[in-house]
């Protein structure tokens, strides 16, 4: 860790960045290093990729870090971890407030401290700006969403777990209700969300990945549905599949689906998941390079590492 020359205080194998930035969302920071960094500066000062990993209600950082695994996966393959960190005196069940205008409008609250920790990593870090991604699992899906369509030209691809579409903040009971039972929203209305935040943006914006089991109790399926339609038109994508794949990597549970652009470019990944509630997929038996992420509330073992195939289609691991 001698390579961070800033207040940070060591938590296991995160440190916490105390003065990150102005913290509007008065949010905390945690930062992994991979154990691969010292290698890549003496090969030449290599750049390394960057995700930001968004935890769930009741969560915090230290969790989603065990549950997932990408603190062993940057180790392995060589890029940074961010985990911002929700306090309770902001949300009482340490919900991100992805519901509340005041922190999923660009520039305010807890979407602006986020690009904060991001910006303070380019800035203290050998970061390659071209290779940042966005991970959330529920409440935290639905915040990595703001931040995609706040800031599109930071992300080359955000992954969403049990999340939904891009919407204005309403009360919590509402926003709840909404997620449970959402409305059938059309498709200019939900793109135009999106727009609002950069209303001369002409640019790219990022890949999206989709991830949701049929199960949830919490976040209706017909979310990823929703999210889906949202972002085909700014990514120029079909807006059927252009390829489904059943029984993904000999899981019969689990189809992916890609939506490509005219040239063929995979555009969003739909991991479509049976008998799945409200959680992500580890498989912590699982010994091989395959195999990894710990079982917990919101984390089941169903014998397929969702984060290694994040990682891949996300293009950390080659």
């Amino acid at each position: 860790m001698a390579l961070l020359g800033f207040n940070a205080k060591a938590q296991r194998d995160m440190l916490e960045i105390k003065d990150f930035g102005k913290n509007p969302g008065n949010l905390k920071m945690f930062l992994h290093e991979p154990l691969q960094v010292g290698k890549a500066h003496t090969a030449g000062s290599k750049r390394l990729p960057l995700v930001v990993a968004l935890h769930g209600c009741t969560q915090n950082a230290k969790g989603i870090a065990e549950q997932t695994g990408w603190n062993e996966l940057a180790d392995t393959y060589g890029f940074y971890v961010v985990y911002p960190q929700q306090r309770t005196l902001n949300n009482p069940q340490n919900c991100f407030n992805w519901f509340q205008d005041g922190d999923i409008t660009k520039d305010k609250g807890e979407v602006a401290s986020i690009y904060e920790m991001i910006d303070f990593a380019k800035d203290s870090l050998d970061i390659d700006t071209t290779r940042i991604f966005v991970y959330g699992l529920s409440a935290g899906a639905a915040m990595g969403v703001a931040l995609m369509a706040d800031y599109p030209s930071l992300f080359n691809m955000g992954a969403i777990l049990a999340g939904g579409p891009f919407l204005p903040g309403e009360d919590p009971f509402r926003a709840m209700a909404n997620m449970e039972s959402p409305k059938d929203i059309p498709t200019p209305e939900l793109v135009g969300h999106v727009v609002t935040q950069n209303p001369t943006y002409t640019g790219k914006y990022p890949k999206l990945l989709v991830m949701q089991g049929d199960n949830d109790k919490i976040v209706n399926p017909k979310n990823a549905e929703i999210l889906i339609r949202q972002w085909v038109p700014l990514l120029k994508a079909d807006s059927m599949p252009t390829k489904t794949v059943s029984s993904f990597d000999g899981k019969e549970d689990i189809t992916r689906k890609s939506y490509c652009d005219k040239a063929g470019n995979e555009q969003i990944i739909f991991y479509e998941v049976a008998n799945l509630g409200h959680a992500l997929m580890v498989a912590p038996n699982d010994t091989t390079v395959t195999g990894g992420g710990k079982t917990a509330l919101f984390s089941v073992d169903k014998g397929f590492f969702s984060t290694y195939w994040i990682a891949k289609d996300m293009g950390l691991i080659k």
